[in-house]
């Protein structure tokens, strides 16, 4: 649930409802507001059919910001806490996917190791890799496909140029500065 606070930033907290009790975080995020945010312009990608983005992310805090931000912008989102999850989601998919954003520190493996794993299963997808350590511990010397790596906290102009660019939606790359 979002709500807009005197300061014009966004704040999050996790809907109970809807998680199971082992998933519900209760911490809140604070979320700056986008004022010149405005949805796609119909393009090349959205005239054929809206594109599915995998989130695999460990904090179900992140899990829910990213699925809210990414459904605004007119992407589908299905979200997996694990790589073990992030398998059986592109199971009940059966491969629909067009883009991943992926932790690279996972419990139960890394993101290049997902991405591996996934496109052996379906073929390389482009992928946004996120963590909260800083990229000398990255390992993504054989991460397959397109790719874009950013250090958490992700701001959230930057993860949606850079999900725009993935996507084919954008053909320019966002600025990695």
């Amino acid at each position: 649930m979002y709500t807009t606070a005197p300061d014009r930033t966004f704040a999050w907290e996790p809907s109970r409802p809807s998680a199971p009790p082992s998933l519900v975080d209760t911490r809140s995020v604070t979320l700056p507001t986008l004022p010149n945010f405005r949805p796609p312009a119909p393009g090349r990608a959205s005239q054929s059919r809206s594109q599915r983005v995998l989130v695999v992310d460990d904090d179900p805090a992140i899990c829910q910001a990213y699925y809210e931000i990414l459904r605004a912008r007119g992407f589908l989102v299905s979200v997996a806490m694990c790589r073990a999850e992030a398998m059986e989601e592109i199971e009940r998919l059966r491969g629909a996917v067009d883009v991943l954003v992926l932790d690279i520190s996972l419990p139960d493996a890394d993101g290049s190791e997902v991405s591996r794993d996934i496109t052996a299963r379906i073929g390389a997808r482009p992928t946004l890799y996120v963590s909260g350590w800083c990229d000398d511990f990255w390992d993504l010397s054989d991460a397959p496909g397109r790719w874009i790596a950013i250090q958490k906290p992700v701001p959230i102009p930057r993860l949606l140029e850079s999900l725009d660019w993935l996507s084919g939606r954008s053909d320019s790359p966002p600025d990695q500065s």
